[in-house]
């Protein structure tokens, strides 16, 4: 008796196990100005090098400074290169509003499902004017790496950047526009694993290989 086992790679390979780290690439926008910066688990804005990538293993709690608020925020999602109904890229816009006339603010952005977050995007500083509905900050982000195919949720953190103080957390119970947020990241397009085991010996167990066979070359021509 003797296991085979077959490892059928179709199209750009395959990943055998999770990933441990989160890589994501993110461009900044905020009215006419284009702000292009990249974030993974350690890399942040200069800005914040001081503050590495966060893990949630709950939700924070609601803060209301008062002061700070989100109005609003919502999602366009966008490149989906196998078709399976699962996107590794998405914009996020954020609508802040403030006592205040004038004020900076920065967000801490997370992907996360069953109350569990992984930061994906810390900001630069952006300036809140008042009320006003034209101050919008959107933020463009590519999954790369370590984002299995999944509904997520997105969380935001609002922090006061004069006093790097959080102000306020914004999250599905706020917007359901944040929920169920069909993602995955660029390694997870097109992998798919066969895995075929082989208990009996001889020509016979061979040739029940040969059909399985035919069948990935013609996913691989189809592709």
């Amino acid at each position: 008796m003797r296991t085979v086992l077959c490892i059928f790679c179709l199209l750009f390979g395959v990943n055998l196990q999770a990933a441990e780290a989160w890589k994501a690439s993110s461009e900044e926008r905020q009215l006419n100005e284009k702000r292009a910066m990249r974030s993974t688990s350690s890399l942040h804005s200069s800005e914040k090098d001081s503050l590495p990538a966060k893990q949630l293993s709950k939700r924070p709690q609601t803060t209301d400074s008062g002061d700070f608020w989100i109005y609003d925020a919502w999602i366009e999602l966008n490149r989906d290169t196998d078709r399976d109904g699962f996107y590794s890229g998405f914009t996020l816009f954020i609508d802040v509003d403030s006592h205040f006339a004038q004020a900076p603010v920065y967000a801490r952005l997370y992907l996360g499902k069953n109350d569990s977050f992984r930061e994906y995007h810390s900001t630069s500083d952006f300036f809140v004017n008042g009320q006003s509905s034209d101050d919008f900050f959107e933020v463009s982000t590519e999954l790369l790496e370590g984002f299995a195919d999944n509904d997520y949720e997105i969380l935001i953190e609002l922090y006061d950047a004069d006093r790097n103080e959080l102000v306020a957390v914004y999250d599905s119970f706020d917007d359901e526009d944040l929920l169920y947020l069909p993602l995955e990241s660029r390694d997870y397009e097109y992998n798919q694993v066969v895995v075929v085991r082989e208990t009996s010996g001889g020509s016979t167990g061979l040739l029940s290989l040969i059909p399985l066979a035919l069948l990935c070359c013609y996913r691989l021509k189809r592709g």
